[in-house]
């Protein structure tokens, strides 16, 4: 496995700031510090079997369907096992919580550990079979059961405001992780030269003004909430332009960077919404605000909502504090 050297190095007369740069973030940072540098393993080892996977037969779907009624990718199901590994490999995760499972996942020999993580593997993996863009996402929170007991699926029905990390993976041209330990945002892109994740995003804040608006249109007739005219009411007022890849970690990327707004409205087919409150719409929505921006879900807050099922859905509505006023009326 590819080593990474996470560490402050003095390089060329220049500091070069890597992973281990967290530890020194907020109250939180050091203890985080090992879980990320886990998900960073986790990317690494993922980002080389997406390169290779159409040389293994590892496209296509795997001929099963997740918790959520959808035909799984293999490609999720290896990196769904990926994680975990990494996870388990860190000693300070008792459990996780996967989009690809039904359960909670526990961490047998570290069931005592304090943290759990919630993680979706691979979103947008329906776009693997044309090359397109796909990532990671996932957050940490802290277990509320005791020490001594087996971890619960209540561990995890915490609320954003008890989410202590967050962050996701972008799988493009450059292999990206974006994360947040509660201290702002900063995006570290990895290195292959040197075989590390770098700071190469400091501070990232999302733009108040231009971007883009993000959303498949096509479904706007079947959206619920008066979305569709709303929408209409933010492209008059402010002139945004569409752009739209299909994953939420590529939009949301390019949304956070360029300013504008990420919608998934609730439609007749989907009343509660689409995306997943645990694995999608939190971790995101702590990202967001911790750039600046705004998280909402119909009239509340993505990080007020006191989860209810592991995998809960949610409407969602997130970017630039103005954008998303001006689409909700508020």
């Amino acid at each position: 496995m590819t080593v990474i050297i996470l560490r402050l190095i003095f390089l060329n007369g220049d500091y070069v700031v890597t992973l281990n740069d967290i530890a020194r973030q907020g109250a939180n940072g050091a203890a985080m510090m090992p879980i990320i540098q886990g998900v960073g393993r986790a990317a690494i080892e993922i980002s080389a079997v997406l390169r290779g996977a159409v040389f293994r037969g590892a496209l296509g779907q795997a001929g099963a369907e997740n918790v959520q009624g959808e035909q799984q990718q293999k490609l999720d199901i290896l990196s769904d096992e990926i994680f975990l590994d990494e996870m388990r490999s860190t000693g300070f995760v008792c459990a996780v919580g996967s989009e690809e499972q039904e359960e909670l996942l526990v961490i047998d020999e570290y069931s005592g550990a304090d943290y759990l993580v919630l993680v979706d593997p691979l979103d947008g993996s329906s776009n693997l079979d044309i090359d397109g863009p796909v990532g990671t996402i996932f957050s940490v929170v802290k277990r509320k059961t005791e020490k001594s007991k087996c971890p619960h699926v209540s561990d995890t029905l915490q609320s954003g405001q008890s989410v202590i990390a967050a962050g996701y993976v972008l799988y493009g041209p450059a292999l990206m992780l974006v994360c947040s330990v509660g201290a702002g945002v900063n995006g570290y892109t990895y290195n292959p030269s040197d075989a590390r994740f770098e700071l190469s995003h400091p501070d990232i804040r999302i733009p108040e003004t231009g971007g883009y608006y993000s959303v498949n249109e096509s479904n706007a007739d079947k959206w619920l909430d008066n979305m569709g005219a709303n929408l209409e009411r933010l492209k008059q007022e402010t002139g945004l332009g569409m752009r739209y890849v299909g994953a939420m970690v590529a939009d949301m990327h390019r949304t956070l960077l360029k300013g504008g707004i990420f919608l998934y409205p609730a439609d007749d087919k989907n009343t509660s919404g689409k995306l997943r409150l645990l694995y999608e719409a939190i971790p995101m929505g702590f990202i967001m605000e911790q750039a600046g921006g705004k998280a909402m879900s119909r009239d509340i807050g993505v990080l007020n909502i006191e989860p209810e099922a592991l995998h809960q859905r949610v409407p969602v509505y997130f970017g630039s504090e103005k954008k998303v006023n001006i689409l909700l009326g508020i």
